[in-house]
């Protein structure tokens, strides 16, 4: 017993003893609560204060806007010019921005102030109406350049920028797409997309929230996907929430395909006609969808998400629904890849909606579990942020269907592994190795 126990003294007494100060680093717990706790607090007030300062500009100019349906349609060309121009200035604010926030993260550098006002100013004039759109490339964007700075402010060293990005960049998204938690699990996931950092998850969840509670305190609290009708489901419905999810996964292959060759294509032109070009190509085939269905809501969707909550909600003619898939592929792949800014969350969640449409012909009454099924597989395959997109979906729209939704997310993003809409993701894959798993 005695040569047994002979490393291990404590437990020959019968109990362990704990050494206080191996246990408790109190000058690490002093520098937690007395700057970071601090600096997730500053950055939630300004991201959310700014989020909301955006959300009411883009809201209301959207409100003029489909008071003139002419003038809607030819919104995006007018935009196109303004963005053009700004592109000429400085080209990083062009295109969902993601991908350049991904790159910038792992640098030393800041993203200047003209960088962050440019990119402001241009994502809120487009995000107003005419495009199809995401809030989360300019939120993320921007977020990232506030956190930063904020941190700079704060004198946190610059060892730690990235981790002041992904909370800058976590909380500002957190309040434009009113999903908190979602958004900051989001930013962790697109920054390290396979091997999952939680470093900076307890301040990033600080900040969102935070950032959150700002925006809701200036625009209100409602979801950002409003939603009439509960969700339903059962077991039988389920292998079809799986072949839904292998349908979303080839037509994310297709989009990923497109929207690249779009970008390659797009080197062809000086970048300050990049945008000019893309819009007057895309605005035949926006003009094509409101002749045929009648409703500016698919040109509003950046502004509150309508045309998303009808798909969620109402039967649409399957044609209706494959139009609007086809037209999101074209439409984003001309506009968002000639540097447009603007995000592919959206534009996924569209895709994911109209293709849960369909099969939710099959079960009626359970529409709205397909259709946010079909939207959460969606994001899941575009932006290899399947957590993300459990959590952003079910915060989006206050409805749990996290069972179906986690089945189709589970088919698209295993079948779809390996390729990302966001060029700035990188694969970072580690062989298991023996030592691997003996650790495990």
């Amino acid at each position: 017993m005695k040569e047994e126990f002979r490393y291990f003294p404590e437990y020959v007494k019968g109990c362990g003893r704990t050494n206080l100060t191996h246990r408790f680093d109190i000058s690490a717990i002093s520098n937690f609560f007395g700057k970071w706790i601090p600096f997730a607090f500053a950055v939630g007030i300004v991201t959310g204060g700014v989020a909301s300062l955006m959300d009411i500009i883009i809201v209301n100019l959207n409100s003029l806007l489909t008071e003139n349906v002419p003038l809607l349609l030819l919104y995006p060309l007018l935009v196109s010019l303004i963005v053009g121009y700004a592109t000429s200035l400085d080209p990083k604010i062009g295109g969902p921005g993601i991908g350049y926030a991904i790159i910038h993260l792992k640098t030393k550098v800041y993203i200047p102030l003209k960088t962050i006002l440019l990119k402001l100013v241009t994502s809120t004039l487009v995000l107003s109406g005419g495009f199809i759109a995401g809030r989360e490339g300019p939120s993320f964007f921007i977020g990232v350049a506030l956190g930063e700075w904020l941190g700079k402010v704060y004198g946190i060293s610059k060892k730690y920028k990235p981790l002041l990005g992904l909370i800058g960049g976590g909380a500002f998204t957190g309040a434009l797409l009113k999903a908190p938690l979602g958004s900051a699990i989001f930013a962790m996931e697109l920054e390290e997309m396979y091997n999952l950092d939680y470093r900076p998850f307890v301040p990033m969840i600080i900040a969102s929230i935070v950032s959150y509670l700002t925006f809701s305190f200036f625009r209100g609290e409602s979801a950002f996907i409003h939603l009439d009708k509960l969700p339903e489901w059962n077991l039988t419905s389920i292998p079809y929430i799986v072949v839904m999810g292998l349908t979303i996964s080839l037509t994310t292959y297709v989009y990923t395909f497109l929207f690249h060759t779009a970008t390659c294509s797009s080197k062809f032109f000086e970048p300050k006609i990049r945008p000019v070009v893309g819009a007057s190509l895309a605005i035949p085939f926006l003009l094509l969808t409101y002749l045929l269905t009648k409703d500016t809501d698919f040109l509003s969707t950046p502004a509150h998400m309508g045309i998303v909550s009808k798909l969620a909600q109402i039967p649409f003619p399957v044609w209706t629904d494959i139009l609007i898939v086809v037209v999101v592929l074209i439409v984003t792949s001309l506009t968002l890849s000639f540097g447009i800014p603007g995000g592919l969350v959206l534009p996924n969640l569209l895709i994911g909606a109209a293709i849960g449409n369909i099969f939710g012909h099959l079960f009626p009454a359970q529409i709205v579990t397909f259709t946010l099924a079909g939207m959460g597989a969606a994001l899941a395959a575009g932006a290899k942020t399947p957590l993300a997109a459990i959590v952003m979906i079910t915060e989006m729209t206050h409805a749990d269907v996290v069972i179906p939704m986690t089945a189709a997310i589970i088919t698209s993003y295993t079948t779809s592994f390996g390729f990302s809409l966001y060029l700035g993701q990188e694969i970072k894959l580690k062989p298991m190795d023996k030592r691997d798993e003996d650790r495990r």
